[in-house]
């Protein structure tokens, strides 16, 4: 039996994310039960589903918009309320979802430490990202970033992989 032990290192597709302070992992099973005619019970598994919640202390314009491109407006683009992007970063600009508005989908992968080949990395599949709340208290801003798995028909919505490359700290 080997523990999985950190430090730990998180991606989202190929963004790196750093200084994460607290992480949240939800995955929940829905099932029904069917009893028959003659008495026996059966609990049949109907669906699942799987979100993970980072506390990010590295929250400015660059950092954000790796984790909420939905929202990035680039420099010399319009904000929602009218204002044109004079920053090189760009902004983000939280709006509601509309018609017009386009998800994101990777893999999130955190990464345990380890060896080459033997990097253990616990994968939520096809993961889409939402602000989940915004903290300021005791001097620091910091932004929880929900990940929520969505799966194609099919698909695993968590994979307990090895990987052929290493993160060491």
């Amino acid at each position: 039996m080997s523990l999985v032990k950190g430090p730990f290192k998180f991606k989202w597709g190929a963004n790196t994310l750093n200084n994460v302070s607290e992480i949240s992992v939800d995955y929940t099973v829905d099932t029904s039960d069917t009893t028959t005619l003659d008495g026996n019970k059966f609990t049949v598994q109907t669906g699942m589903s799987a979100t993970v919640t980072f506390t990010l202390l590295e929250n400015d314009i660059a950092s954000l918009a790796t984790v909420l491109p939905q929202f990035h407006v680039a420099n010399g683009e319009t904000l929602s309320t009218g204002e044109t992007v004079t920053n090189p970063q760009g902004a983000i600009d939280v709006v509601a979802a509309s018609c017009s508005s386009t998800e994101i989908y990777n893999p999130l992968d955190i990464w345990a430490c380890g060896p080459a080949g033997d990097s253990q990395v616990l994968r939520l599949v096809n993961a889409r990202t939402q602000i989940d709340s915004i903290d300021v208290a005791d001097g620091l801003r910091t932004v929880a970033i929900m990940f929520v798995g969505e799966p194609q028909g099919g698909d695993a919505v968590v994979q307990f992989l090895n990987s052929s490359e290493t993160f060491v700290s």
